[in-house]
C-alpha cells in the first residue's frame, strides 16, 4: 500500500514539475492587430480596453496562482441586455471563426429558499487551437450595473498535455522502485523501518489536497472544458491556499528517503565453512 502511493504522488510530482518546464513553450497571449480583430469578432461595435497580461505564463495574484490573461469589460448596451440572444449570436460567430464552446452557464445568484435565479446574467467558455475564452454577459434589470467580461487564456497545447502524462507515468515507476529499494534496504529493521514509513504517510497525507486539486484540474484539462485559470499544480506553491502543506509535506518525505539512505546496509549472512567442501560419495 505504502508503494502505491508512493508511485501516485512520484507521479505527480513529476507531472507537475514537467508541466510548469514546458508552459515555458506555450503559445504567448494575443498582442497588438490579433487582440483588435479578436475583440470586433467577440463585441462589434463595443469599444474594448484591455488589462495587459503578463509575460509569464503564471501569476502571484495574491498569494495565489493563477494563469496569466488578457482581458476586457464593456458597459451594457441594449443588445447585451437581451442575454440570450446575445451569446447565440457570439456562438455563430465563434463557430464561424473556428472556436469550440465548451461550456454554457447561468451566473445569476439564486434565491436562497427557493433556488430562482434572480436574473439572466450568463457565461460560456469556448476554445480554439491555442486560446481558451471566458466570456460573461451580466445584466440585472433592478440595478444600473451590468455588461459583458471578457477573459481570454492560453491554451495548454496538446503536446505538453500529452508529455506531462508521459512524464507522470515516468514518475509512478520511480516512485515503486524507489519503494521498493527502501523496502529492501530497512527490511528486519525494528526501528528505521517504523520511522521510515511513518515520515513518508505523514508526508502523503499532507499532499492530498494538492493532489486531489490537481486531479480535477487535469482531467478537465483532457477533456477540454477547464478553464486554465489556475495550473494543476497550484497546490505545490507554497504561497498558495494549500501550498503552506507542501513544506512539511517535502520535509516528512526527504526524512523517510534519509532514513533508508543513512541506514546501513545488512551484513551478509554467515556461512557454514563446511558447507563448500567436496561432495560425499
Amino acid at each position: 500500500m505504502l508503494a502505491i502511493f508512493a508511485s501516485i504522488f512520484s507521479g505527480f510530482l513529476g507531472a507537475s514539475l514537467a508541466n510548469r518546464i514546458g508552459w515555458e513553450a506555450a503559445p504567448a497571449l494575443p498582442t497588438g492587430a490579433a487582440r483588435t480583430q479578436l475583440a470586433e469578432m467577440l463585441t462589434p461595435g463595443l469599444s474594448a480596453q484591455w488589462y495587459e497580461g503578463s509575460d509569464d505564463p503564471f501569476r502571484n495574484n495574491g498569494g495565489e496562482t493563477d494563469a496569466a490573461s488578457v482581458s476586457y469589460s464593456t458597459d451594457r448596451t441594449p443588445a447585451t441586455e437581451d442575454v440570450d440572444a446575445y451569446l447565440a449570436g457570439l456562438q455563430q460567430r465563434l463557430e464561424a471563426a473556428g472556436w469550440t464552446v465548451t461550456d454554457t452557464y447561468s451566473t445569476s445568484p439564486t434565491d436562497i429558499e427557493t433556488g430562482a435565479r434572480q436574473n439572466n446574467s450568463q457565461a460560456l467558455t469556448a476554445r480554439n487551437d491555442v486560446l481558451v475564452l471566458s466570456f460573461e454577459d451580466y445584466f440585472d434589470a433592478a440595478y444600473a450595473e451590468g455588461g459583458l467580461r471578457v477573459s481570454i487564456y492560453r491554451a495548454e497545447p496538446r503536446w505538453l498535455t500529452g508529455s506531462t502524462l508521459a512524464v507522470g507515468l515516468l514518475g509512478m515507476l520511480v516512485g515503486w522502485l524507489l519503494a521498493g529499494w527502501a523496502s529492501r534496504r530497512l527490511e528486519h529493521r525494528p526501528w528505521a523501518a517504523p520511522l521510515a514509513a511513518t515520515a513518508a504517510i505523514g508526508g502523503f497525507v499532507l499532499l492530498i489536497p494538492a493532489w486531489l486539486l490537481g486531479g480535477l484540474q487535469f482531467l478537465g484539462t483532457l477533456s477540454g472544458t477547464a478553464v486554465p485559470d489556475s495550473p494543476f499544480w497550484r497546490g505545490l506553491v507554497p504561497t498558495d491556499e494549500f501550498g503552506g502543506m507542501a513544506y512539511p509535506a517535502g520535509a516528512a518525505i526527504t526524512a523517510a528517503i534519509a532514513v533508508a539512505v543513512l541506514c546501513p546496509p545488512r551484513p551478509a549472512p554467515a556461512t557454514d565453512p563446511g558447507s563448500a567442501g567436496t561432495a560425499k560419495t
